[in-house]
């Protein structure tokens, strides 16, 4: 092998193998939400709107402080000269400091636009804590996953091992002459199939970890190692409680937000009606002269009022107000169909928790009768009651039965998920 290639796949590989020597990272559900709060990159991204119009908001309450201006100004007439009644006098060089102060006195557009922008920060808030709610939805789910085929993984392991030990038995049995080689067959085939199940169970866990990593912000590969068991989350009441708990459409975040989109609107419709009304503001100047001329008349001190009077814009203010009009009503309509919506997905979900509860309860049951069954065939096989092809039956029904309780589980607590993102009661 070339010193080139040699160095270039140690580069690649021995990082990966320190990585993979690290002490596995614990971390509990709870530690899984907050630190993907603290990291998730488009979270950051979001927060950072907030800041962003919380200085729009600055920018809009400057325009109604005092602006204060200052201006040095320098002319030259090149020493022309004037001829005054046949006398010659020469124009000097003009050099002025002008200090000016403008104040914004009244402007209804300002005050409501003010207003409007401190809307627009709560909009922006509520956006980002319901892109926070997503991400929780997200480790939630992943973390279940991740437990839930873990605990497959460990079923087919154990079963593999029973099913090796019983393959030894069946071959000991046929070495002595008392069972058929197809009987030492059909065991090897039940085996085969496991350890491919086994394989792809791996890969399965395997890719859900590198989800949970993604949603956590760390790096592929990282070792991580979850700390909850997976029964802590069924030995409780909340499916439940969820079941009978009343719909508050006033804490999910999706009508707050409508409605305080609604609100904006509402506000935007009046900053429109308010460019009809005049402005007022006023202003005062200082001047100082640096090099005055021969006959300097101005003064020092002047100071004025301004009333700006919109008269006629060409029907364009009225547009404005027609659109910001049509606007305000269609967050009205979206507003009630938004009701609609979450009142109808209520039922929904809360129809799915009640299945997905009467499904484990089914399913659990079924692991019992299966479990049961399983151990009877492998006493009756042993006694030579039994054929290896039974045997391999009430295996694989007693998988399936697992495969069924393991969806089961995943679809309760996920059932149990999306009902607590409704309520917007999801532990943060």
């Amino acid at each position: 092998m070339k010193q080139g290639t040699t160095l270039f796949l140690l580069m690649f590989f021995v990082p990966w193998m320190l990585r993979a020597q690290e002490a596995p990272q614990t971390i509990s559900l709870q530690q899984a939400v907050e630190f993907a709060i603290k990291h998730n990159k488009e979270l950051q991204s979001s927060q950072m709107n907030i800041d962003l119009y919380r200085q729009k908001v600055r920018e809009s309450v400057s325009q109604g402080l005092p602006q204060v201006n200052g201006t040095v100004t320098y002319s030259t007439n090149f020493n022309y000269k004037m001829n005054f009644g046949g006398q010659a006098i020469k124009m000097k060089d003009q050099s002025n400091l002008t200090v000016g102060l403008q104040q914004l006195l009244f402007s209804g557009q300002w005050i409501l636009g003010m207003q409007t922008s401190k809307i627009a920060v709560r909009l922006t808030e509520q956006e980002v804590e319901t892109t926070e709610l997503d991400i929780i939805e997200n480790i939630y789910n992943s973390y279940y996953t991740v437990l839930v085929s873990e605990r497959m993984l460990d079923i087919l392991r154990q079963n593999l091992e029973n099913m090796n030990e019983i393959y030894k038995h069946t071959d000991n049995m046929y070495k002595a002459g008392t069972v058929e080689v197809t009987d030492v067959d059909q065991i090897r085939i039940n085996v085969g199939q496991l350890k491919n199940s086994l394989l792809s169970m791996e890969r399965t866990v395997a890719v859900n970890y590198n989800l949970l990593r993604l949603q956590l912000g760390l790096e592929a590969g990282t070792p991580i190692k979850l700390t909850d068991a997976l029964n802590v989350f069924l030995e409780n009441d909340k499916s439940a409680r969820l079941y009978v708990e009343k719909f508050d459409i006033n804490n999910n975040l999706s009508y707050q937000l409508i409605t305080t989109q609604t609100e904006l609107n509402k506000k935007m419709l009046g900053l429109e009606k308010w460019s009809y009304a005049p402005t007022i503001s006023g202003n005062y100047n200082f001047n100082y002269k640096i090099l005055k001329p021969a006959l300097d008349m101005s003064p020092k001190h002047t100071a004025g009022l301004t009333m700006n009077i919109p008269i006629f814009s060409g029907l364009q203010r009225d547009s404005k107000v027609k659109q910001a009009k049509i606007t305000l009503e269609q967050s009205y309509l979206q507003k009630s169909l938004l009701q609609d919506q979450l009142n109808v997905q209520d039922e929904q979900l809360k129809f799915n928790l009640k299945n997905a509860m009467e499904n484990y309860n089914l399913q659990k049951e079924n692991i019992d009768v299966a479990t049961r069954v399983l151990k009877n065939y492998q006493r009756k096989y042993e006694l030579g009651a039994v054929s290896s092809l039974d045997l391999t039956q009430a295996n694989n029904n007693y998988l399936q039965a697992e495969t069924n309780y393991t969806e089961a589980i995943l679809s309760l607590l996920q059932a149990q998920v999306s009902l607590e993102k409704l309520y917007n009661q999801l532990p943060r």
